[in-house]
């Protein structure tokens, strides 16, 4: 797994090297050009309570995994909305690169949401990471000029999704994961319909 990892930073790395998105209008951009946005899903959620629920053990454990996963990917904007388990994914990483975190409060308009969050990391710049919900991810990535990507099931929290310019109008994604493996999917993949599981 780590191997893997430390090849896709590699690619990250030697990419960023020499490109940075394009058709990021001016009046958007931060003082620093966006390079890259790497989205993860939060980590597993308690099942208690039923609003706003904070991290499970195995969430935190994957928060631990994210911060071993991306500490040296050059992260300069943490992006989260303002549920516990997005921020506590975060969290790790956000005290081990003395970083505030960029908080995005969630409505109950998964669109919305997706082009709130997409307005950030551009007002962000650099390399940004993204901790978002199952249901928007594929949206946010949408909203920032990717391609489109399927929704998750219910029970995967490890895909990562590393947006990245090719040259041309289109971003590249590459796809990767962190932490510990999820189930394999098999035919029977719920997804829930509300916002944000």
């Amino acid at each position: 797994m780590f191997s893997t990892q430390r090849r896709v930073w590699h690619v990250v790395a030697t990419t960023l090297i020499t490109v940075t998105f394009p058709a990021i209008p001016a009046a958007a951009q931060s003082k620093s050009p966006l390079r890259a946005v790497i989205i993860v899903r939060h980590g597993e959620k308690a099942t208690e309570p039923k609003e706003n629920p904070p991290l499970s053990p195995a969430g935190e454990a994957r928060a631990q995994s994210l911060l071993e996963a991306t500490r040296q990917a050059g992260i300069t904007t943490i992006i989260t909305t303002d549920q516990i388990r997005t921020r506590a994914t975060a969290a790790p990483l956000l005290s081990a690169l003395h970083l505030q975190g960029v908080v995005v409060p969630r409505s109950e308009n998964p669109k919305e949401d997706a082009a709130a969050v997409a307005a950030a990391v551009r007002r962000g710049g650099g390399t940004v990471l993204v901790v978002g919900h199952q249901l928007t991810m594929p949206m946010v990535i949408a909203a920032l000029g990717g391609p489109a990507v399927a929704t998750m099931c219910d029970f995967e929290y490890s895909n990562m999704y590393i947006l990245l310019a090719d040259g041309s109008a289109r971003l590249k994604l590459l796809r990767s994961h962190y932490g510990t493996p999820d189930p394999p999917r098999t035919d029977d993949c719920h997804i829930t319909p509300v916002s944000p599981p």
